[in-house]
């Protein structure tokens, strides 16, 4: 039961699926039908932690008076924010109310009130690769001033199809990496998964210039996996070989693709000085160009390839 009403979960996602219906925060590829519940709620004692450091964040950025917003909870579940924050000014929202006064809704399909200032802060959830956590966050970014989430690992990277590059309408103002013990599941047990916290605040979300080394080397995707299969006509082009994914020991470059661990990796074309550049990619140490993702292991992008090479002293004119 819950808040008084007694559904199964299969009711309240199927409550979920019919709002998203034609909302344009669901993006077209998503297949709302698999799109399960996420329910990862927040550790209590955490959720103190966040609240006190959002509100020192945004009393730093020294913009307005703390005591001017109202807070809203997007996805409330146990309250571990909600119940921090002012009584008089609070807002919960969540498709699965566990709480009295909290609205039953989808976050995705609420309307704000208009004419007031918002601060939006919670742990939403995440969805595939990410798609989730980016759709509320930009939802917030429309009408609150400053947003404060647990955001996925995939926030922290500065590579092209990073979705930190992809909110709307904020910038980044502060980032941290979370402890094991942030996360509980519905029974109140520890779930170790990586994860970050981000405040956001209203302004122009800019990319970094950032030096290149395309005169040296060029890259491309090798993926053997069925569902994304790619690179293949391009192999005989590399000259060497990188994997993508690790979890303790960092890669080294390897000649053929079939010593590539995991089946997914990047080759990599040298375009001049062939014999030192290839020299200096065996000397990186990709633990430090690399992301931790969600479940423990490490991402490689091409902008870390990238970022290591310019790095090392190879930068285009």
């Amino acid at each position: 039961m819950c808040n008084g009403v007694d559904w199964f979960p299969e009711s309240y996602i199927q409550v979920r699926n019919d709002k998203w219906k034609n909302n344009s925060y669901v993006p077209s590829w998503v297949n709302v039908e698999k799109a399960g519940l996420d329910q990862f709620y927040t550790n209590p004692d955490i959720a103190a932690y966040l609240y006190s450091s959002l509100l020192n964040i945004v009393e730093k950025d020294g913009k307005t008076n703390i005591n001017d917003f109202h807070f809203i909870e997007p996805s409330a579940g146990m309250c571990a924010f909600y119940d921090r924050l002012p009584k008089d000014k609070r807002i919960g929202i969540d498709i699965i109310p566990y709480k009295e006064g909290i609205i039953q809704e989808d976050f995705l399909s609420w309307n704000h009130i208009k004419k007031k200032k918002y601060i939006v802060i919670g742990n939403p959830p995440f969805g595939y690769r990410g798609w989730l956590a980016l759709s509320f966050l930009n939802k917030a970014a429309q009408f609150s001033e400053y947003v404060g989430f647990i955001l996925p690992m995939s926030f922290q990277s500065d590579g092209k199809g990073s979705p930190k590059h992809r909110v709307k309408g904020m910038k980044l103002l502060y980032s941290e990496y979370l402890p094991d013990n942030t996360f509980l599941n519905p029974n109140g047990k520890n779930v170790k998964v990586n994860a970050l916290w981000q405040v956001w605040g209203k302004g122009e979300n800019r990319k970094k210039e950032r030096q290149t080394c395309k005169e040296w080397i060029d890259l491309f995707t090798v993926d053997m996996r069925k569902e994304r299969l790619c690179g293949q006509r391009r192999l005989a082009e590399a000259d060497c070989f990188l994997q993508r994914t690790f979890y303790t020991e960092p890669p080294l470059p390897v000649k053929t693709f079939d010593k590539v661990k995991y089946v997914c990796g990047y080759g990599i074309v040298i375009k001049k000085d062939k014999k030192q550049v290839e020299k200096d990619l065996y000397t990186v140490d990709w633990r430090n160009y690399s992301n931790l993702a969600t479940h423990n292991c490490r991402h490689i992008s091409m902008y870390h390839i990238e970022n290591a090479m310019v790095n090392m002293g190879y930068v285009d004119a």
